[in-house]
Formats: C-alpha cells, sequence, structure tokens
C-alpha cells in the first residue's frame, strides 16, 4: 500500500467518523438521556456530551468574555477598528481644544 492510499483512506475514515460517527454517537447519547431506567450518572454524562457538541457550555457563548484573535470574523475586525479611530479622534479633538493640558486631577 503507497502513502497516498493511506492518506486516502485516513481521510475516508475522518469523513466517516465526523459525518455517520458523530450521527450514530449523538442518537446513543440521545436516547440514553430519554431512557428513565438509564442509571443517572449515564444520563448526566450523555446530557452534558449533548450540550458541550452543541456549544452550549463553551466559554465563548459569554457575551462579555473577549474572543481571541483567530476567532475574529472580519466585521469584529472592523468595529473595533472604527471604535479605536473613534477614540483617537476623540483624543484628538480634546488635544487640539486643550482640554487636558493642564487640567489634571490635582490642579
Amino acid at each position: 500500500m503507497t502513502q497516498r492510499d493511506v492518506e486516502a483512506r485516513k481521510r475516508a475514515l475522518l469523513t466517516e467518523i465526523q459525518t455517520d460517527g458523530a450521527e450514530a454517537a449523538y442518537a446513543a447519547a440521545l436516547a440514553v438521556c430519554k431512557d428513565n431506567k438509564a442509571p443517572a450518572p449515564a444520563r448526566a454524562t450523555c446530557a452534558t456530551t449533548i450540550l458541550r457538541a452543541g456549544g452550549y457550555l463553551n466559554a465563548r457563548e459569554d457575551p462579555i468574555a473577549p474572543k481571541q484573535a483567530g476567532e475574529l470574523t472580519a466585521a469584529d475586525i472592523e468595529a473595533k477598528l472604527a471604535a479605536t479611530r473613534a477614540a483617537l479622534e476623540a483624543l484628538d479633538a480634546a488635544a487640539a481644544a486643550g482640554v487636558g493640558s493642564d487640567d489634571d486631577a490635582f490642579g
């Protein structure tokens, strides 16, 4: 078997795991969650697995938590850039008006 064949088989297996395998795992976990006779720890574990897979338990869901640089979309970057430009313009306007030059908190 050539390296190319090995890589092709790995890609095919990964595709199957990410599709059929994920669907089967979800169906199995959901069945355990719905089975009132299943032990409580098993039901809780499957419920947590489903919620985690659905993204409900990720810290990213917190709207206050800042995104990592790699998670930013073009719109996020544009919004941050616009906010930074506005802040710089406000500082420039304040400096041009002489605000803050000699007016500090200590008189």
